[in-house]
């Protein structure tokens, strides 16, 4: 069985992903949720600091377009969503960061195709809502966020072991969540009550079903960014044989306990 902390635990404990719009949500995952090709994308990111560099740009425009439509947003099932939790959520400053940390930037890596497509469909959600009072950007940081809080967390010290010393301790920082991180699990049932919430605010069972639609495509723009730059299966090896090989430089580098007989001796 799962534990109560794990990220499968949290799902199944929760109260309030079992009603509403976060039931609905949470269907995506068997629906249209493609774990191997994140994973593998994910381990191809870390095959040099410079595909690294390229997937994190990615992610920060991504990012900042969902966020500044979020901080555009006045639909009554997005406005609250965000004006509770965006303060802890944001990624977008942290991503930058990050770039920083490996000598690059937003403007030395601009959107390519799939990251470029993946934003219009963001801000394409964005106006949807305006114009109707939806709240299909609830999907996409459903998306993005949840990710993130589930199983990106864990990424930050692979990462640091796969790509070190150009990503030294203390990052990446957008896997960091701060104290809402370190209280996933009540920070999370927290997301599913205010995605219930926003649900409610919906007018119609047609709107939530156009939120998870909007989750699915936002799955599919996923993938596209996530298998881009192609060589997904031989980057992900490098990828593993990258944070292989840092976590036995870590291993070698820590301080050799001393021996019975070398204690006695002192």
């Amino acid at each position: 069985p799962a534990t109560s902390n794990s990220s499968r635990g949290i799902l199944q404990a929760s109260v309030e992903n079992k009603t509403g719009l976060s039931r609905m949500l949470d269907s995506t995952l068997r629906e249209g949720h493609d774990m191997k090709t994140f994973g593998l994308g994910t381990a191809a990111s870390l095959a040099s600091v410079e595909r690294y560099a390229r997937f994190t740009a990615a992610m920060y425009h991504v990012y900042t377009a969902m966020e500044s439509s979020l901080d555009a947003a006045k639909s009554p099932a997005v406005a609250p969503f965000w004006s509770s939790f965006g303060g802890d959520l944001r990624r977008s400053d942290a991503l930058a960061l990050d770039l920083a940390d490996v000598a690059a930037s937003s403007s030395s890596h601009p959107p390519t195709p799939a990251t470029r497509d993946y934003m219009r469909a963001i801000e394409a959600a964005g106006a949807k809502d305006e114009e109707d009072g939806g709240g299909r950007l609830i999907g996409h940081a459903y998306c993005r966020y949840f990710a993130d809080l589930m199983g990106g967390q864990f990424l930050a010290a692979p990462t640091r072991y796969a790509l070190s010393p150009a990503v030294g301790e203390g990052t990446p920082r957008h896997y960091d969540f701060g104290a809402f991180g370190a209280e996933r699990k009540a920070s999370v049932e927290r997301l599913y009550a205010s995605f219930n919430e926003a649900g409610d605010a919906l007018a119609s069972e047609a709107a939530r079903r156009a939120v998870v639609e909007e989750v699915l495509l936002a799955y599919r723009h996923n993938v596209a960014v996530y298998t881009e730059e192609g060589a997904v299966w031989s980057g992900a090896l490098r990828g593993a044989a990258n944070l292989a090989g840092g976590v036995a430089r870590a291993k070698l580098q820590m301080p050799r306990a001393a021996a019975p007989s070398e204690a006695a001796a002192s």
